[in-house]
């Protein structure tokens, strides 16, 4: 459970600075939405990557497989969630909102027990 905790901190934490990117490109920098998302997500993956290793599965692997291992997890826990997403909303006809918020759900549980028993192996 302490593990899962520190996932999901560092996952608030990982959430917020990547808006906080996002919003800064866009506004300050005056970049293009895409370019922002895309800056955004790319320091967020960084970040994610960097504290949960250290912080929260505390690894001590050396290794490029390592971070091969992560983006693999990223790409298929992010096509669990859009899959959840597009079943709730189009075919259980579940409202938009709330289907979001379960299809997130089904990212963090998918992406902790990956990151657990696949990328850091604790």
């Amino acid at each position: 459970m302490k593990l899962f905790f520190r996932f999901l901190t560092v996952g608030a934490f990982n959430t917020t600075l990547g808006y906080c990117v996002i919003f800064a490109c866009m506004y300050l920098m005056k970049m293009s939405p895409e370019i922002s998302n895309i800056s955004g997500y790319t320091v967020g993956l960084i970040a994610s990557y960097v504290l949960n290793r250290n912080y929260t599965f505390n690894s001590k692997q050396k290794g490029y497989s390592e971070v091969v291992r992560f983006l693999v997890v990223f790409i298929v826990a992010y096509a669990a969630n859009f899959s959840a997403l597009v079943v709730l909303i189009h075919k259980l006809d579940v409202h938009e909102g709330v289907s979001q918020v379960f299809a997130g759900g089904v990212y963090v549980v998918a992406s902790f027990f990956m990151n657990k028993y696949y990328v850091f192996k604790v």
